[in-house]
């Protein structure tokens, strides 16, 4: 498996984004899912094979053992990453945030550069401690997906 960052791209893979007027209206609501958010995460990542098992009771026709494999191919190849581990679940540096703007906006040929200022707001995330999921992933689960990882 190709993976971006081994092409020097550094994206950062998936947000929670909210409205400055939302945010503005209701602090203590963004705070308050962003927490429920990162306890949910850590839910996960303790034990992928009861989170499956909650989507199969929405979605009775999944195949649960697929989709634990999945969850966790997902969890070990594109949530739990070097760089997520090293700057923290849910954390957004700087530097590499500008390097992603810019990739993005040379992708794009956009009219101008993304300011990454206008973009990122870590105020209302919970503390680091709240946030701190990586210690729950298991290493041996990337040699239980063997038949679908290469390193």
């Amino acid at each position: 498996m190709q993976l971006y960052p081994q092409y020097g791209v550094k994206l950062y893979g998936n947000a929670i984004i909210a409205s400055d007027d939302f945010i503005k209206k209701n602090p203590e609501a963004v705070k308050a899912f962003l927490r429920a958010f990162a306890k949910g995460a850590k839910q996960v990542f303790a034990d992928p094979k009861a989170a499956t098992a909650v989507v199969k009771e929405r979605d009775g026709i999944i195949n649960a053992e697929l989709e634990e494999r999945r969850l966790r191919l997902a969890i070990d190849s594109a949530i739990a990453t070097p760089d997520a581990r090293a700057e923290g679940f849910g954390e957004v540096k700087g530097p590499r945030l500008a390097l992603m703007t810019s990739q993005v906006a040379d992708a794009y040929a956009t009219r101008s550069r993304i300011n990454p200022d206008a973009v990122w707001n870590g105020a209302y995330l919970p503390t680091a401690a709240e946030r701190d999921i990586f210690a729950l992933v298991k290493p041996a689960w990337r040699s239980s997906l063997a038949c679908c990882w290469a390193a």
